[in-house]
């Protein structure tokens, strides 16, 4: 925390982030089947996005009723592998998805962390 006592923003979405993964288990351990899907494009040693999650996991009903109800569930699992270092940001890429708004959608890869712990 700062020295202010007052969190920063980074702090703030740590914390809500967190707080996300740790309620995963409220739409059938949605969360788990979602880092087993991350696992695996780490594993590939492939660039990925977010888009390439969620194509991944299309079909998997309970997993994308869990992501409709919490739109942060994605963005929070994504955050917490980039915290704990195992994939790293190397680009921006124009999301597929028409709810984004042509918003921008980070290019992921693994880091040396990432893969030796996949």
């Amino acid at each position: 925390m700062n020295h202010n006592n007052s969190p920063t923003g980074e702090e703030l979405r740590d914390a809500g982030q967190q707080v996300v993964e740790i309620n995963d288990s409220v739409e059938a351990n949605a969360g788990a089947v979602i880092r087993a899907t991350l696992d695996r494009l780490i594993k590939s040693g492939e660039p990925f996005s977010a888009d390439e999650i969620r194509d991944a996991l299309e079909g998997n009903e309970a997993v994308e009723r869990a992501m409709f109800k919490r739109p942060n569930l994605l963005p929070a699992i994504i955050g917490g592998a980039s915290r704990k270092g195992l994939i790293e940001p190397i680009g921006i890429v124009k999301p597929t998805r028409p709810s984004r708004h042509s918003n921008r959608n980070l290019i992921w890869r693994a880091t040396e962390q990432g893969r030796a712990a996949a």
